[in-house]
């Protein structure tokens, strides 16, 4: 029911002021300035009169040290003339009353005494106390008498006797007295007056308006504040009485807008009645399970998702505890952590696996947080739990597509890096050996290029199989990528007996032959191997050795194995080391181009001549090309030093003022370089330039280039052939050399190797390589350039098979620029003479 609020007012006297507080303050100023004032004066007419006195004594004590010190030559000659001057000297003073000189025994010598004194009176002023100058003073108190030895070393021969007059002193100082009085007197009233009218402005103006706002508020007017006057206690004091008077207003509008809260809080209740229905629907009708037990862990309420999803029902659950349920998690450590956490009012989130009542396991995600009451003190625990076993299912199925190669199933390149990771720590720990095995299967692209890849990945199925069957369960194969696959081999004692065994087992595995799709492939493998600790210690150090070695089983003739050894590495060392220098090469100006002439043989003319290319390092020295151009081709710098080496001839070409006319030169392009779309719009330009200066163009490529059979290799020919630049097949006869390439590939020359050109003309077997070659080539219309000849045995035979070009020692070394200049205007002008 509404309270009703009524304020009783009360009649209260306005209080008359009478003013006894001025009355009083006046009183008590007066009384402070009156006892200031006389004390003032006291004290500063005190102060003058010694002063003055002090003064006149110091003025007087002056002359009578001046007078003794000089009259004892008058006395002993007793001359009282002399004496008399001194005194009357000191008599004129205004101040001094009288002057005498008297014996030790008192009997005056001399005496200046004015008119109105008497003797008499003088001799009872004169003390009988020698020796020291005195004050003497008697019942006259206007005089005072000053006595100054007179002494000849330590005789005394008198006192200067001299009597000072302190009448003119007094004057000045009641003069000055009376002056200071109306002074103060007039400095009193002032400061009064200032006191009063601070005093009234400060105390009683604020004491007014108190009294006047404590009127209004007996009245009942609370809206107007006491104004603050000054910042002093009185101002606190009207501070503190508007806050009271705002207190006394809140109050008062609280307890009339009183009932209206209690009309608010019956319709809030009325709210949240309902709101705590609509809580109540959600959670009954929450997708997620919702279970709330008290502290003990006794269940109280579990919603219809929970018996959904565990298959209990509520009357199974309520009154139980939760861990003599089946749908309870099993793992102790998880529900240890779970009852540390709530029991210390925290929050536990987490996900677990459990059972249902049919004995089924799901993974539930929860989140399990006390319910306190209003003094902050747990009463209960609530749950709300997700099935997420869909979830898990797809995460488990994500890792293992994270961890393993989905072709073969086995593990990839991470989760084998991390189980070498975990073998090495334990090796460490057992003191055992690891052997990291880098498997890489021989000539696996020509499967996926002949049958097709998915032929290829069923082989990678297959072998995966196989080489797994030769493993233990405690070793570990794993797909790196592509036809590369890593053994890794823990707990080995004997290493030569258990590698071998291994080894050979994985040999043999791989090159037994497979029957797919009615095709018998033979499959072989190199193997690298490292061990730890000998060969490395970390897991980055172990792959990198162990592929050291593959490629060195590679190099050996594949199918077969190499281990990890220092001298191996050294060589890599040395390779990466030339590499890098390498790299640095072009822009350090180390690299340049040499030329070597190509003549007719029959006619002994200069034709052509083929650019090599030479490195001068100034750590390393010259190196041979046998050894950086691989590795520029494998590292991928081959491409910008071919480029440079086309621009580079090309500006030595335009400084050869005097060259034979169809002068061509011949320049060697890797394979990778010529089968990249980008060598013929690069080639295109080059060819431009190379016609602006009156060259013509050979480029030579190995066999190698022509069994990739890509379709890009024929393209680039034609376009060769369409801007006229010839082709020729160097080292022909050393590769895989088919009449087939020939057929298909528009060439211009074939060069033949030194090695077969050095055994002629005595060698039958190279007789009949190169005859053969001859024949070949004028069937196809080939002209053929012999390499490497030295004598003229050899060019003699040479130009009886009707060979037409020929390079070698016999004819001119390779030679820089400068040197080829030179050359050039030698030969060509003995050409010019003939």
């Amino acid at each position: 029911m509404p309270i009703d609020v009524n304020r009783e007012k009360t009649d209260s006297a306005t209080p008359v002021f009478n003013g006894r507080l001025r009355l009083r303050f006046l009183i008590w100023v007066s009384i402070i300035l009156v006892i200031t004032l006389g004390g003032a004066t006291y004290y500063i007419y005190d102060t003058q009169q010694t002063h003055l006195e002090y003064s006149l004594k110091n003025k007087a004590y002056a002359m009578g040290q001046f007078i003794a010190l000089i009259s004892p030559d008058a006395i002993y000659s007793y001359d009282v003339t002399t004496l008399d001057s001194f005194v009357e000297q000191i008599s004129t003073d205004v101040d001094i009353r009288y002057a005498q000189i008297v014996t030790p025994e008192n009997v005056p010598i001399t005496t200046y005494l004015p008119e109105d004194i008497d003797p008499n009176t003088i001799a009872n002023w004169i003390s009988d106390n020698p020796g020291f100058v005195q004050y003497e003073s008697g019942q006259d108190t206007s005089s005072i008498t000053l006595k100054f030895p007179i002494n000849d070393g330590e005789i005394s021969l008198g006192w200067l006797v001299i009597g000072l007059n302190t009448a003119r002193i007094e004057y000045i100082t009641q003069t000055a007295t009376v002056f200071l009085i109306e002074i103060y007197t007039i400095i009193v009233l002032i400061l009064g007056a200032v006191i009063f009218i601070v005093f009234k402005m400060q105390v009683l103006n604020p004491v007014n308006a108190l009294t006047t706002g404590a009127t209004r508020v007996a009245d009942g007017q609370l809206d107007q504040d006491v104004p603050i006057i000054s910042h002093d206690e009185l101002g606190r004091l009207a501070h503190s009485f508007n806050l009271m008077q705002r207190e006394i207003k809140n109050d008062r509008e609280i307890l009339i807008g009183f009932n209206k809260q209690l009309e608010e809080e019956i319709e809030y209740r009325h709210k949240a009645a309902e709101e705590l229905k609509k809580l109540s629907m959600a959670v009954e009708q929450s997708p997620a399970s919702v279970v709330i037990t008290d502290t003990k862990g006794l269940v109280e309420y579990v919603n219809p998702k929970f018996s959904e999803i565990s298959g209990y029902s509520a009357k199974e659950v309520i009154g139980n505890p939760t861990k003599r349920l089946g749908a309870d998690i099993e793992d102790s450590a998880i529900l240890k952590d779970i009852w540390s956490n709530i029991e210390k009012g925290k929050i536990w989130k987490g996900e677990f696996c459990t059972k249902r009542k049919n004995g089924t396991v799901y993974w539930e995600s929860a989140v399990i947080a006390p319910i306190r009451d209003n003094n902050n003190i747990t009463t209960h625990y609530l749950t709300v739990k997700e099935d997420i076993t869909q979830r898990k299912a797809i995460e488990d199925k994500l890792l293992e597509q994270a961890t393993h190669d989905q072709l073969t199933k086995l593990p990839n390149r991470f989760l084998a890096f991390d189980r070498l990771e975990q073998l090495i720590q334990h090796a460490d720990r057992n003191k055992t050996h690891i052997a990291v095995i880098y498997i890489d299967l021989d000539n696996f692209k020509n499967v996926n290029d002949s049958l097709g890849h998915s032929v290829g990945d069923e082989l990678l199925i297959l072998i995966s199989r196989r080489i797994s069957d030769q493993l233990r369960k405690q070793d570990t194969l794993a797909r790196l990528g592509g036809d590369e696959f890593l053994a890794l081999i823990p707990d080995l004692n004997d290493l030569s007996t258990d590698l071998e065994t291994v080894v050979t087992r994985l040999l043999s595995t791989t090159e037994s032959p497979v029957e797919l799709h009615n095709h018998q492939l033979n499959i072989t493998s190199s193997l690298g191997i490292a061990v730890y600790p000998e060969d490395g210690t970390t897991v980055s150090s172990l792959m990198s050795n162990a592929d050291i070695a593959m490629y060195d089983a590679k190099h050996a003739g594949r199918n077969t194995f190499r281990f990890f050894t220092k001298e191996l590495n050294n060589k890599i060392s040395e390779k990466i080391a030339l590499e890098t220098e390498l790299s640095h090469a072009l822009e350090l100006n180390e690299l340049y181009p040499v030329y070597q002439p190509i003549l007719d043989i029959s006619k002994h003319e200069l034709v052509g001549a083929e650019v090599l290319l030479r490195w001068n390092n100034p750590q390393l020295g010259r190196v041979p090309p046998s050894e950086f151009i691989p590795i520029a081709e494998q590292s991928g710098l081959i491409r910008p030093i071919t480029d440079w080496l086309f621009q580079r001839i090309l500006e030595d070409a335009n400084t050869w003022n005097i060259r034979p006319d169809n002068f061509w030169l011949s320049v060697n392009v890797p394979p990778n370089y010529f089968c990249d779309t980008s060598f013929s719009k690069a080639i295109t330009r080059i060819n431009q330039q190379a016609e602006n200066a009156g060259i013509r163009l050979c480029i030579e490529i190995t066999e190698n280039l022509l069994l990739q059979g890509d379709s890009n290799v024929l393209d680039t020919f034609k376009h060769l052939n369409n801007l006229g630049i010839e082709s020729a097949i160097d080292d022909f006869g050393t590769g895989y050399s088919s009449l087939a390439y020939i057929k298909k590939f528009p060439l211009n020359h074939l060069k033949i190797d030194r090695s077969f050109v050095e055994g002629l003309p005595h060698d039958e077997d190279d007789r009949a390589l190169t005859e053969i070659i001859v024949l070949m080539s004028n069937k196809f219309g080939i002209s053929v350039i012999a390499e490497g000849v030295e004598n003229e045995d050899q060019a003699d035979f040479l130009h009886s098979l009707d060979i037409k070009y020929a390079q070698g020692f016999l004819y001119a070394k390779p030679m820089v620029s400068e040197s080829f200049v030179q050359y050039l205007v030698e030969h060509y002008s003995t050409e010019l003479a003939t």
